[in-house]
């Protein structure tokens, strides 16, 4: 593993670990069963993707709860569908981000296939 890769791990991995804290914050929020239900399935995804990404690391970090804070603020002051779609376009970028370690790291192509599913479940939550 390059220095550069597990750069790129080591922050991947705390991005996977703040998003669970940010979809934790958006079940406690909605009123909506079936958005809750998503929600903290998603949250339970990204733990999982960061628990993979610790098996390449062997990097103990901790969920920052900054970007949950700010993405519930966000969700209250601006609503449901522009969160979303947010949410949307992060789930996106990431595989972005994935793709050039997936060869290296085989783990990787199940992250990029939960993120991907992950856009399309933020996409059927848009009102």
């Amino acid at each position: 593993m390059t220095n550069k890769q597990k750069e790129k791990l080591v922050k991947s991995q705390q991005g996977e670990l703040n998003a669970v804290l940010i979809y934790q914050r958006l079940a406690k929020l909605t009123k909506d069963e079936k958005d809750k239900e998503i929600f903290l399935e998603i949250a339970s995804d990204e733990g999982k993707h960061a628990a993979i990404l610790k098996s390449y690391t062997n990097t103990v970090l901790k969920p920052k709860e900054t970007k949950a804070k700010l993405v519930g603020f966000l969700y209250k002051l601006l609503g449901h569908n522009f969160v979303i779609g947010l949410l949307e376009k992060g789930e996106l970028a990431s595989i972005d981000n994935y793709n050039p370690l997936k060869n290296d790291f085989p783990k990787i192509q199940q992250i990029i296939d939960d993120e991907l599913r992950h856009a399309k479940m933020a996409k059927s939550l848009l009102k």
